[in-house]
């Protein structure tokens, strides 16, 4: 009999459960009140200490409130509250610094529009600003202090037995062992036929499971049995809703596979959910009028530098200005994808030889507009027209989709959403030559992760991003 190593909690320590939301919202409360006062509190020194100006403090505590919903909103969209995040301080400062920078955008901008802007004072948003960063950064240095200590010490732990003892316990005890889970194994417990061998060790059966429910606290049992066992399941579970604790399914060998979403319920018959469709409910429409929005915006801004950009291409070489390409477009269609001219060549065949460093198709002038993505603004275009969005997984040649649709199995899923201009894999440095499979496999994965955690704000923090990290590259030729 194979045996592996059983946490098991001792029960008797019967302090409740410390709700991992509540903290998190305890955090959040913290945060807005922390920014919001600030507002005011550089208002006192600046302009009524520093300044000894008389200034009305009720404009400076609106921004304050009106930031602070924006950067509190923010932290929220990148998952800055969930226990995970609070209690890992590392990485904290970066999402902290873009949601107060994003704050002091917006704000900033709406003051410029409604020309109020003027009267307010520099110096009080950089003393507000820097102070809110820095007491934010010290909340959530403290929270992962204390939250750290707290998971030791088994707040938040939930008691946990397993009924079964066959492959399907012994795989998720397995996996439960090796991941960072926050639970405490009481036992695990089975009813075996004459003749049975269990594959993990046991504590008891069913009834000594029920017994030691009631005199020691458990949180959930976890059937470990296979979905097909109606009969004994339902029976279980009707002998089971005598303890106060939640009694979940323990799925079948598959699913370890294929990662189950949730349960959705189909007229009161529940269902495991395993893939679920991109951009549901508002967010097709939300999506769609950014990208227009957004698409306009900069070709209105943009067109005089690409008037020049064009008459640059033109004087280098002979040629076209734009050079037109189909690529896999939403759900695989065929799309002409708009870019300026940057080689002697204009290929679209069955093989297209990517740019590699030194490339002698490369004009003097696309060399330069490859290098920092000035090729791709004739894109905007593609957006209008509703053929690719602002931010999504790049479109690629057919003859690259081809090949590398044969080495990797999920280099297709990229399809489930348009292609955009820039994206998740650009900013995160995977962009330019991908003269290898593990190089695709890189961007292939910051694609289907945008595609699994779309929101309107990641859309726009990647839209920050890229003048920064998505424009220039080393492997751009």
């Amino acid at each position: 009999m194979a045996t592996l190593s059983v946490r098991r909690s001792s029960g008797r320590r019967r302090f409740g459960i410390r709700s991992e939301r509540v903290v998190g919202d305890i955090v959040t409360v913290v945060d807005f009140v922390l920014v919001a006062g600030v507002a005011l509190l550089a208002k006192w020194l600046y302009i009524g200490f520093f300044l000894s100006s008389q200034q009305e403090a009720e404009p400076y505590l609106a921004l304050g409130v009106l930031a602070a919903l924006i950067a509190v909103a923010t932290f929220r969209s990148q998952d800055l509250y969930s226990i995970e995040r609070l209690r890992q301080f590392r990485g904290a400062a970066r999402r902290i610094a873009f949601g107060l920078g994003l704050a002091s955008v917006i704000i900033l901008s709406g003051g410029y529009l409604f020309k109020v802007s003027a009267e307010w004072s520099r110096g009080w948003m950089i003393i507000w600003i820097l102070g809110a960063l820095l007491v934010v950064l010290f909340n959530h240095y403290l929270a992962s202090r204390f939250i750290r200590s707290w998971i030791k010490a088994g707040f938040f732990a939930r008691n946990v037995a397993v009924y079964g003892s066959g492959e399907i316990a012994a795989k998720m005890l397995e996996h439960l062992s090796l991941a960072d889970a926050n639970q405490r194994i009481v036992g695990v417990f089975d009813d075996l036929t004459r003749g049975a061998t269990p594959q993990v060790l046991l504590a008891g059966g069913l009834s000594d499971l029920i017994q030691t429910g009631q005199t020691v606290r458990i949180d959930e049992v976890l059937l470990a049995l296979p979905m097909s066992d109606e009969h004994r399941l339902s029976k279980l579970v009707t002998q089971l809703s005598v303890l106060p604790a939640d009694i979940r399914l323990c799925p079948d060998m598959a699913a370890f596979q294929m990662r189950p979403l949730g349960i959705v319920s189909y007229d009161g018959v529940p269902v495991l959910e395993l893939v679920r469709k991109p951009l549901g409910d508002w967010a097709p429409f939300i999506k769609a009028f950014e990208d227009r929005f957004f698409a306009a915006l900069a070709l209105l801004l943009l067109s005089p530098l690409m008037i020049c950009v064009a008459l640059a291409i033109k004087f280098d070489s002979r040629g076209p200005i734009f050079f037109r390409q189909r690529r896999h477009g939403f759900n695989h269609q065929v799309i002409t994808v708009l870019k300026f001219r940057t080689m002697r060549v204009t290929q679209d065949g069955p093989v297209v030889p990517q740019a590699s460093k030194n490339d002698p198709r490369v004009t003097r002038v696309g060399k330069w507009l490859r290098r920092s993505s000035l090729d791709e603004l004739p894109q905007l275009m593609n957006v209008l027209a509703g053929e690719m969005s602002l931010v999504g997984p790049r479109p690629h040649a057919l003859a690259h989709n081809e090949h590398y649709s044969a080495l990797l199995e999920t280099y297709a899923n990229r399809h489930r959403m348009k292609p955009g201009i820039t994206g998740w894999a650009q900013v995160n440095g995977y962009r330019g030559e991908t003269d290898t499979p593990d190089k695709m496999r890189k961007r292939v994965e910051c694609d289907l992760y945008y595609i699994e955690n779309w929101s309107l704000w990641f859309d726009l923090k990647i839209l920050l991003l890229t003048p920064f990290f998505g424009l220039f590259g080393k492997n751009a030729f």
